[in-house]
């Protein structure tokens, strides 16, 4: 703890406000005397060893061989070359932790910041044999959707520069689509690694909740957060998730998860495969763009054409899944952002320095905060100050409704397919689906699914106008091996 004074009147006062109590209550001195006892027994944890950061060479990206922005730091970092991903290159997210590097989450208020520890998904690339490539670009503190939300380099569809790659794993899905690395691991929170697999023309990958550790990274919502991966095949990202999946001892969300064999279930493809798929169609996932609703229509009829069998379907009370989405991530989000970086209610090992980090930055240079990241924190204190919590609560009644919903979809189907987002890449000057009225609709084919927890995998299905038209698969919470079969067999189709 630290050395200042023993707290005075004034700030037994001011806690007690905090605590909604009445400051009379309080003898101050008896509460200072109080304090300083407690005090010397929570000091004692200043006596835990501080992690030693790693001496690891970093450099900045070339532009001429980076055009589209796909990386903000470039490394080499290679553990072993032995392992299920010894012959691929790895790019990272710049909000999960690369030790001795910096982790700015896109943020210019985190520039200077460097986590002295791996993530335990680097921790597992590197094991795995992966070669570590860089730090990929990202929407400040995962906000995306918008030119304003890339800080430090604007990143661009490898497709059509003057279009959005999708946010905020934008640079995950350049740096693959521009052939830069073979995978990237990304963050999902509502479609973060499906809006760029599907506008980059990539695989992409969300998780089943609680099957790859999010130790080492930095949180937008602990409900709906997932580490995920973008590759350009979907054998490629099944050996990406063979490496990441499991229990991790320091992220108490993965107890009991049970890792498929992911490579062994996309081997292998053939007409008997695609023959046993059974596929829902749910309309609740259309009324998008019609030309992209047209392409995944057509994509789902191919599939019939093979052998696959396809029915209708309905989401029961799909209608609550972005209200209950939207409420649960900006109350989580505004009370992360409060405690300075620190979840009091996931039982997970925390980095202190991020505190520390996040906690200076706010005070001392908030200033350098965009705009749009602005205005959500505005809104999150709002929700925290006045019916936020109460709205929480109702949203988590929703969220078990929908995932009821999700649940009665798939019971007599494997999967079920739909648009992986509503729109192709919109351009960069001009389009903004961040707009109060273009949210809920952008993410409303994403989104619910962190709310639910299920996996969901975004695969390239065809094209509109020039731009790449992603066709998203859904599978039961846990059968992540599903989700990729389906998109393994859409894969091997000459379509």
């Amino acid at each position: 703890m630290n050395d200042e004074p023993s707290v005075t009147a004034d700030d037994i006062g001011r806690y007690a406000e905090r605590a909604r109590l009445d400051p009379s209550r309080f003898d101050p001195e008896e509460q200072a005397a109080a304090i300083e006892a407690q005090d010397n027994i929570v000091g004692r944890l200043d006596d835990l060893e501080a992690a030693t950061t790693p001496d690891r060479e970093y450099w900045e990206p070339d532009e001429a061989a980076d055009p589209n922005a796909a990386f903000l730091t470039r490394c080499d970092l290679r553990r072993t070359d032995e392992g299920v991903l010894s012959d691929l290159t790895v790019a990272v997210k710049d909000n999960i932790a690369v030790a001795g590097l910096p982790m700015t989450c896109g943020s210019p208020l985190l520039e200077n910041h460097v986590p002295a520890e791996d993530a335990t998904v680097v921790e597992r690339i590197l094991d795995a044999g992966g070669r570590i490539r860089g730090k990929a670009n990202m929407d400040e503190f995962a906000l995306g959707g918008d030119a304003a939300t890339m800080r430090f380099r604007l990143a661009r569809n490898p497709t059509d520069s003057s279009h959005q790659p999708g946010g905020s794993s934008a640079g995950s899905g350049v740096a693959v689509a521009d052939g830069l690395v073979d995978v990237a691991l990304g963050s999902d929170t509502g479609g973060s690694v499906r809006f760029p697999a599907s506008f980059c023309g990539v695989v992409g990958v969300k998780p089943s909740r609680g099957l790859v550790p999010l130790t080492g990274f930095v949180q937008f919502s602990k409900l709906n957060d997932e580490i995920g991966v973008l590759a350009d095949t979907v054998e490629d990202a099944a050996r990406t998730l063979d490496a990441i999946a499991g229990p991790d001892p320091h992220d108490a969300a993965t107890d009991g998860s049970t890792p498929e064999r992911y490579v062994g279930t996309v081997d292998d493809i053939d007409t008997g495969a695609v023959e046993s798929l059974t596929v829902g169609v749910p309309e609740e996932l259309f009324g998008g763009d019609p030309a992209v609703d047209e392409t995944v229509r057509a994509a789902v009829d191919d599939l019939v054409a093979a052998g696959a069998t396809v029915q209708s379907v309905s989401i029961p009370n799909f209608e609550y899944a972005i209200p209950a989405w939207w409420a649960i991530a900006m109350t989580e989000f505004a009370a992360y952002v409060e405690r300075d970086g620190t979840n009091f209610w996931q039982r997970s090992v925390a980095d202190p320095t991020f505190a520390t980090a996040v906690k200076e930055a706010l005070a001392d240079r908030s200033d350098k905060l965009g705009d749009y990241p602005t205005d959500v924190f505005l809104y999150g204190q709002y929700l925290l100050a006045e019916d936020g919590p109460e709205y929480y609560a109702k949203a988590q009644r929703a969220r078990e409704l929908v995932t009821a919903g999700v649940a009665e979809a798939l019971s007599t189907v494997d999967v079920l397919a739909g648009p992986t987002t509503p729109m192709v890449a919109p351009v960069w000057e001009g389009e903004n689906y961040l707009e109060d009225s273009t949210l809920d609709e952008a993410v409303r084919t994403t989104g619910p699914f962190n709310l639910t927890g299920n996996p969901a995998v975004s695969v390239p299905c065809g094209t509109h106008d020039g731009l790449p038209v992603g066709l998203q698969f859904v599978a039961r919470r846990g059968a992540d091996a599903t989700a990729l079969r389906a998109a393994a067999i859409w894969e091997s189709l000459d379509w």
